[in-house]
């Protein structure tokens, strides 16, 4: 069972990008044979928004590791360090609280080869961004607005995996539930105080082409408004021609006053351009509980300068300009990192 942000069943081997796994060899250090996996990640981002100061920042500092106590029984940490120190135009340099977030402590059991059990600390198994949101992972420097307000960021509590291969399809099959307040908040935008959902994943080669097809639901009682939710989301992605597109879909029943149901999407597109080179072409859609409806596109570029180094640069255009109040909004402007991972 490979860890959150490892391939699984449904990462071709054959697909482009700036994926690192242990397996591969192109991040982290195994310890010779204990079982143990350390690995990291660096980023700096600049923010040059249309609206706001710019702003120069080390974003993330990011420690995991992996422990593979039993054939059967593996523990995962990831601890990163937010907000480290910051220059805003017209401020100067800022330090930042320096705040410890733990992303994820769990514990894997493997009592079977298509069965994992998971207890502790994970990332929401709701759509395909969130549990791959790593700076090392992703094609641009922000994620989706789409993928970031339709639930809990992380889990407290206990998953069940289900991953096999039948005539040719893979089915990826999970099932969770929390019971208490997340471990250690502040990781997360949203929080839950009890939660429940389920993903279900199939995914089948097409020819030359690779096609999965997700859907998620949850409900959880939102740690902010003290009032249940319920949300529901499709995936899809699909590597054809060298082209990898992803795009998700989420609704969520709100049950706040003056809020309205909220439901939002995204469709990407990276294109190999040249080696190691990429473009990266998005459209969203976010119709917010509260105030206007956006829209999104957003062009870019992915670079694998060095096998551990990669440079991103993205332009981000909304129709209209964001509001600091509302989370949901997008903000427009150009951003731009450069991740180191070993």
């Amino acid at each position: 069972m490979a860890a959150e942000g490892e391939p699984g069943p449904f990462t071709p081997e054959a697909e482009p990008g700036p994926r690192f796994t242990p397996e591969e060899g192109e991040g982290g250090y195994r310890v010779g044979q204990t079982g143990l996996w350390v690995g990291g990640f660096a980023s700096l981002e600049v923010e040059v928004p249309e609206s706001q100061p710019a702003t120069l920042q080390l974003a993330d500092l990011g420690l995991l590791v992996r422990y593979e106590l039993t054939p059967t029984l593996a523990f995962f940490n990831e601890t990163d360090l937010d907000d480290v120190v910051s220059w805003v135009e017209g401020s100067g340099i800022e330090r930042g609280s320096r705040i410890l977030l733990l992303e994820r402590l769990y514990l894997d059991w493997t009592p079977h080869p298509e069965l994992t059990v998971r207890f502790g600390k994970f990332l929401t198994p709701f759509g395909i961004w969130n549990v791959i949101r790593r700076a090392p992972l992703t094609w641009t420097v922000d994620r989706p607005v789409a993928t970031q307000n339709a639930f809990p960021d992380h889990i407290t509590g206990l998953s069940l995996i289900y991953q096999t291969t039948r005539h040719g399809w893979s089915f990826d099959a999970t099932a969770y539930g929390q019971a208490q307040d997340e471990l250690v908040v502040g990781a997360s935008d949203i929080s839950a105080t009890a939660a429940g959902g389920g993903r279900l994943v199939a995914g089948h080669t097409l020819g030359s082409a690779y096609l999965a097809l997700g859907l998620s639901g949850l409900a959880f009682d939102n740690r902010d408004t003290n009032r249940w939710e319920d949300s529901v989301g499709t995936d899809a992605d699909l590597t054809l021609l060298g082209n990898h597109i992803t795009g998700e879909f989420a609704y969520t029943r709100v049950r706040e006053t003056n809020a309205s149901n909220e439901w939002s999407f995204y469709v990407q597109d990276v294109v190999p351009l040249y080696r190691q080179l990429y473009g990266v072409l998005r459209i969203e859609h976010v119709v917010p509980r509260r105030g206007p409806t956006v829209n999104g596109p957003l062009i870019g570029l992915t670079w694998r300068v060095l096998p551990h180094v990669i440079l991103k640069a993205d332009y981000q255009f909304a129709d209209h300009p964001a509001d600091p109040s509302q989370k949901s909004d997008i903000e427009p402007g150009f951003l731009a990192g450069v991740t180191v991972f070993f």
